[in-house]
């Protein structure tokens, strides 16, 4: 891909692993296939490496992907090896925007950039907190701030921050990601159990995870807790279950392809991360009507869960407040339900057609 269509602008998503199955891919790929359709724009995909041959969350077969390395490549000095790679990319494919999907590439992307180079968004998917706790994502935010020509952040208190903190008041947006429900005709049964999603690393709060579902199963003798997710936490996940005596009922589903018959069929969502951006778990929670219970961290679940209403914000990593709050839940058909009705309350902030108005804004803007 070299010749443009006449008038038609190209927007490249710059990623660092595109093929992934985390949250970033999924917002990431939905947009981008969201735009294609629109037939607006030409849409590709630039990765640091590519570790799976086909994305976790499929593209549609007019984005082309692209690759710059083999091997992953953490960030520092190894990413002066990327630069010239970058920049007769950018060059050869006549990318109009980059839009950077991790501030991290942000140094990759603004360094190479020149006069004449693409305009460059950097959209960030973490809480400003957590860049602030790395030096190097710490002083990339601080430069994305500066130099990036369109800054979208997906929190209204990312905005602030970034307002506050970064001083950064002009061509910035809170953009949501969107929510977006599968439909299907077939009616799921519901079941006794909890549900969650995510990686199994530190962030996602692992360790508030087990000590949480320890307490609530001891309260809850015929229930079950549902884990969907893999990473380098569930060697100390599985021992804690055999340490606590949790077989077969704090359970490990490993990744899974299709979320949706567990969203249907569970009872309750429960969100026990340490910080988030926005997370997408309980977008889709949402949409599938389940009530939610969350830690109220710094920046995502208090923008979508309202407390009492549609679910509980918990102190943040209060474990025994929200063991409380889920047996509470679990114990309580009728609140359930009314929870379950309140679902849909705010979620047209997170709709899709209404988001890529938004975009579409922001690369109008760019292309002026």
């Amino acid at each position: 891909m070299t010749q443009k269509k006449n008038g038609v602008k190209r927007i490249c998503f710059f990623s660092g692993d595109i093929t992934r199955g985390g949250g970033t891919e999924s917002v990431a790929t939905l947009l981008a296939n969201a735009l294609w359709e629109q037939g607006k724009y030409e849409i590709l995909f630039l990765s640091l490496v590519e570790q799976r041959d086909t994305p976790f969350f499929p593209l549609r077969p007019g984005i082309e992907r692209y690759h710059l390395a083999e091997r992953w490549i953490r960030p520092g000095p190894g990413y002066l090896a990327l630069l010239p790679k970058l920049g007769r990319f950018l060059k050869t494919r006549q990318v109009d925007i980059l839009v950077d999907i991790d501030i991290v590439l942000d140094s990759l992307s603004l360094a190479v950039r020149g006069r004449s180079g693409p305009k460059v968004i950097s959209w960030g998917h973490f809480s400003y907190y957590f860049e602030q706790e790395s030096l190097y994502r710490r002083l990339i935010l601080r430069l994305g701030a500066r130099l990036a020509d369109y800054c979208v952040t997906i929190s209204r208190e990312n905005y602030r921050c970034y307002q506050e903190h970064l001083h950064r008041t002009s061509a910035l947006r809170v953009i949501y990601n969107p929510a977006v429900t599968e439909k299907r005709e077939k009616a799921v049964q519901k079941e006794d159990f909890i549900f969650w999603v995510g990686r199994l690393t530190e962030i996602k709060g692992v360790d508030y995870l087990a000590e949480t579902a320890d307490r609530v199963l001891r309260g809850l003798p015929h229930w079950k807790w549902l884990v969907a997710g893999d990473g380098e936490e569930r060697e100390w996940l599985e021992r804690y279950i055999a340490d606590h005596g949790l077989e077969g009922r704090l359970v490990l589903l490993g990744r899974v392809d299709d979320l949706w018959p567990y969203y249907e069929r569970a009872r309750i969502y429960v969100l026990t991360s340490h910080s988030e951006g926005l997370p997408m778990c309980l977008l889709e929670a949402k949409g599938h009507g389940l009530p939610c219970v969350s830690f109220d961290i710094q920046t995502g679940p208090g923008e979508i869960i309202r407390d009492g209403v549609n679910g509980y914000l918990v102190e943040a990593y209060d474990c025994w407040e929200m063991a409380e709050r889920i047996v509470e839940l679990a114990s309580d058909e009728g609140l359930r339900e009314e929870f379950s009705r309140n679902a849909e309350l705010d979620m047209e902030k997170f709709d899709l057609e209404q988001i890529l108005k938004s975009w579409n804004e922001v690369f109008e803007s760019l292309c002026g």
